[in-house]
């Protein structure tokens, strides 16, 4: 398939930047040479320059424009993300424990047993559910997923309808471009949209099928003109639809604090500090 878009977009350049006579011999020569020979002259198609001028051009002009905007959009219709305190409160509460229960040894047990009742007590106690509130998932915050909900109807949904509409009202039946290879006939269905001719060659490439290669081989371009993250790669945006707002992975805090609590109730401790004086003259 990289051999294919490369080779697509090879023949697309040398229709772009040479003049007609030395684009029809660079298209006769490729097709010729990926053909073996077999297809005739017969059967080409002389492709009037205004098509490309005025059909093939502005789809693609307005597509790359379209990314454009979508990126600065982005920013103006995404919501200012709000930090949640309680996920960090937790995780460290997490780590206190595991810290008392490695280095209990090292203090007294009044002291282990006042942090060991703070935990266990307080900082562990599950919180209380109001009588009829739904259990939350977690990590789930609604307004983030509004915001990714919104941000989808505006950069995904609304505008490639609109652009797919204009592509079609004002484009449709346009044979734009002829790529420089021969393909099967299964080709046909993506290349040809809008155009039920079964006697043309698969090679030619109508204007529907030129803006939905736009629409998916514009990434690339998009991620060296405005970055690796921006707004106008739709598997990124499909990715986070699927993933949800978090993108990680969803920790449950309530059950790690009971699997925690559990642990330093059953812990023994042990101080080593009186049983010092007997060590150290065992060693000497």
């Amino acid at each position: 398939m990289r051999r294919v878009f490369f080779l697509l977009f090879a023949g697309i350049t040398s229709v772009l930047a040479g003049g007609q006579d030395g684009k029809d011999e660079a298209s006769s020569a490729f097709h010729r040479f990926a053909s073996g020979g077999a297809v005739e002259d017969s059967n080409l198609i002389m492709l009037d320059p205004s098509i490309r001028d005025w059909v093939l051009l502005p789809i693609l002009i307005v597509m790359f424009l379209q990314g454009i905007i979508r990126e600065f959009m982005s920013v103006l219709l995404k919501d200012p993300k709000k930090t949640e305190f309680k996920p960090f409160k937790s995780a460290a509460q997490l780590q206190r424990s595991k810290v008392l229960r490695a280095n209990s040894h090292l203090i007294p047990l009044e002291a282990y047993k006042m942090r060991k009742r703070y935990l266990t007590e307080k900082a562990f106690k599950p919180p209380e559910k109001k009588e009829g509130e739904l259990p939350q998932m977690p990590n789930q915050d609604p307004t983030a997923m509004m915001g990714m909900m919104k941000q989808n109807m505006g950069m995904m949904m609304i505008p490639n309808m609109l652009l797919m509409g204009w592509t079609s009202y004002f484009f449709s039946g346009f044979v734009i471009v002829r790529l420089p290879f021969a393909l099967t006939s299964k080709f046909r269905p993506m290349l040809q949209r809008g155009i039920q001719l079964s006697s043309l060659d698969v090679s030619y490439v109508s204007s529907l099928s030129w803006y939905f290669m736009l629409f998916m081989g514009f990434r690339g371009l998009f991620s060296v003109v405005l970055g690796a993250n921006n707004a106008a790669d739709h598997a990124k945006l499909m990715q986070q639809q699927v993933q949800g707002p978090s993108g990680g992975p969803m920790q449950n805090f309530e059950q790690m604090n009971e699997a925690e609590k559990t642990e330093l109730e059953i812990h023994d401790h042990n101080w080593i500090t009186p049983s010092a004086q007997d060590r150290f003259k065992a060693l000497h």
